[in-house]
């Protein structure tokens, strides 16, 4: 097998040749290492990168759209305004970071939701064609979703500090907002269902821990029962972007209809080592990422760590891959080699 046949046997639940290993294009692009000819012999030994896409587009009406920009201290800030008939709301960065977002109050609330219910969602299908133009045959392009309602509001909208009481004391608000949402991303849904790529990516960047499995069940549950079967029905794989914690939401997760979960990540920044993971979800694929202090170890270390990670997750060669999905190593030139040597002694 290449190594795109061996991502299409491992979204398929079939086993490759041996277990895929693949890295965010984005993260190489970011910090600067696109070109470097050392990935070159890492492509050549079965790396890949991936890249995802929205084969739709949104845009607004009646909201005014602003964006400046200033320099502080040597620290470089943005801020983005949107002004509508009902208000106006603004979110601030700091060297790329959220240092302000945009929902700080019930009215910001209302005014995000005048946003949300006034956004237009529209097919964008050639995106993921021109995509794959551009980043070339050492990259998986797939299609990518976004979040899911109540995941944006936390992520993108509010932040953790905000959302911690928001969702005890604006409980009305984040709903109201939410099936706002819920309407843009069902459209989304749809249209990405009759689109290109088999691989549909959700990224949640979830953990348990700022929601705990009633509030899983409440808010992310519904979504994800209402929009997966459409998706799957026309093809697709489904995975959620679960990078954090999931324990306490195990069993929830286990009875989703999620097919993949991408990010899933070991002790000690999880909380699930991969033969619980296994153990807890045993037809779900895991997309699973190598924590970053293992790429500091010894060669050898690397080798039986990566090899043991394959003994607990994939006793069979199936339903599971590695990446690198958090950070990219700063020894990646010596240590992802070592994955790729260790992967190769997952042949079958």
């Amino acid at each position: 097998m290449d190594p795109r046949e061996r991502i299409e046997a491992f979204w398929s639940g079939e086993r490759p040749d041996q277990i895929p290993y693949t890295i965010y294009r984005w993260s190489l692009w970011q910090r600067g290492v696109l070109d470097d000819p050392a990935w070159q012999p890492m492509y050549e030994a079965g790396l890949r990168t991936t890249w995802g896409v929205s084969t739709f587009g949104s845009r607004t009406k009646n909201v005014e759209h602003g964006h400046d920009s200033w320099t502080e201290e040597g620290q470089k800030f943005e801020r983005y305004t949107m002004r509508t008939p009902v208000g106006e709301i603004s979110a601030t960065s700091r060297e790329g970071w959220h240092a302000k977002y945009f929902l700080e109050t019930a009215e910001d609330y209302r005014v995000m939701q005048y946003v949300a219910e006034n956004t237009e969602i529209f097919r964008q299908h050639e995106a993921f064609a021109q995509a794959e133009q551009e980043h070339g045959e050492h990259c998986i392009v797939h299609a990518g979703l976004g979040r899911s309602p109540i995941q944006t509001v936390l992520v993108d909208y509010a932040g953790l500090e905000n959302f911690g009481w928001h969702v005890a004391e604006l409980e009305e608000e984040i709903g109201a907002l939410c099936e706002a949402l819920l309407r843009n991303l069902r459209r989304a849904a749809e249209i990405t269902a009759e689109g290109p790529g088999r691989y549909v990516s959700v990224l949640e960047n979830f953990t348990a821990d700022t929601m705990g499995p009633e509030r899983f069940r409440r808010y992310h549950l519904p979504v994800y029962e209402e929009l997966f079967p459409m998706l799957q029905a026309a093809g697709k794989i489904v995975g959620t972007h679960f990078d954090g914690r999931l324990a306490s939401c195990k069993e929830a997760i286990a009875g989703s209809p999620i097919d993949l979960l991408e990010s899933l990540t070991p002790p000690p920044e999880g909380d699930l080592t991969l033969a619980e993971a296994r153990a807890a979800w045993p037809d779900k694929l895991f997309w699973s990422n190598i924590n970053l202090e293992t790429y500091e170890l010894p060669p050898d270390r690397i080798r039986a760590t990566v090899l043991e990670a394959v003994r607990q997750a994939a006793p069979d060669g199936r339903r599971l891959a590695f990446e690198v999905s958090e950070d990219l190593p700063r020894n990646w030139r010596e240590s992802m080699p070592v994955v790729l040597d260790a992967l190769r002694e997952t042949q079958s």
